[in-house]
């Protein structure tokens, strides 16, 4: 490749790139293919996750909604082994990312299970029994998928990639210089959007602008809260 340089104006012979350009295209191809694999992953992931939580949270809601048919005594202790273990998952969820089992939430489950147990034989146990089973396959889900991140070499090497493409389209020649702008400023923005889509799918409870919350159990936490209230008030 010929350059003229004529003061401070350095002229590419763009008759001389050659197959640069054909090679480029080759460079884009496998980092897409390696993002786009990467995503789909990721994406997968994401989705189990989604599933797990939203699992847990009816599962609790349903033995919320059995419980209350159970004698004062027991329908309380459950009741309040649910809240507390609705507002330990709300109060823990920033360090949920890490994966580790909660000393707290088991010492909950455990303390429910004693509940459920001191059932006697019947229709109650039977329906509560699964539900709490569904609880725990679902918890323990969400625990195994939030501590599932990309391997650190597959990280790297995405950036490797993410800033090699970006770096080799500055040598794509173009004629007219706002074009050529354009084009390395959307290759850049495109390059790096995939790398910040992969970074937050694999950091999904991470706060930013796309990362999960622990809105479903929330919700059902304030709706429990509230059904105490209603029916205090009309005792």
């Amino acid at each position: 490749m010929r350059t003229v340089n004529h003061g401070k104006l350095l002229l590419i012979d763009l008759q001389d790139l050659g197959g640069i350009p054909w090679l480029y295209s080759a460079i884009c191809l496998i980092f897409s293919i390696l993002a786009a694999f990467t995503i789909q992953k990721e994406w997968e992931n994401w989705n189990h996750l989604v599933e797990s939580i939203k699992g847990e949270a009816d599962a609790i809601r349903e033995l919320w909604l059995f419980s209350r048919h159970l004698s004062n005594d027991l329908k309380g202790n459950i009741l309040e082994c649910i809240k507390d273990y609705l507002s330990t998952i709300h109060r823990e969820w920033p360090v949920m990312e890490q994966g580790k089992r909660s000393e707290s939430e088991e010492n909950i489950l455990d303390a429910l299970r004693n509940e459920i147990t001191r059932l006697t034989e019947g229709k109650g146990k039977m329906k509560l029994i699964p539900l709490f089973n569904d609880i725990v396959k679902n918890r323990n889900r969400r625990l195994y998928q939030s501590a599932i991140h990309i391997p650190h070499i597959l990280k790297n090497t995405l950036i490797f990639a993410d800033v090699l493409l970006i770096f080799l389209s500055l040598f794509i020649g173009v004629k007219n210089p706002w074009i050529d702008y354009i084009f390395t400023l959307s290759i850049g923005v495109l390059a790096y959007t995939i790398y910040i889509v992969i970074d937050d799918l694999d950091n999904p409870f991470r706060p930013g602008a796309w990362h999960l919350t622990p809105q479903d159990y929330k919700v059902l936490l304030g709706d429990i809260s509230k059904n105490t209230v209603s029916l205090s008030a009309l005792s």
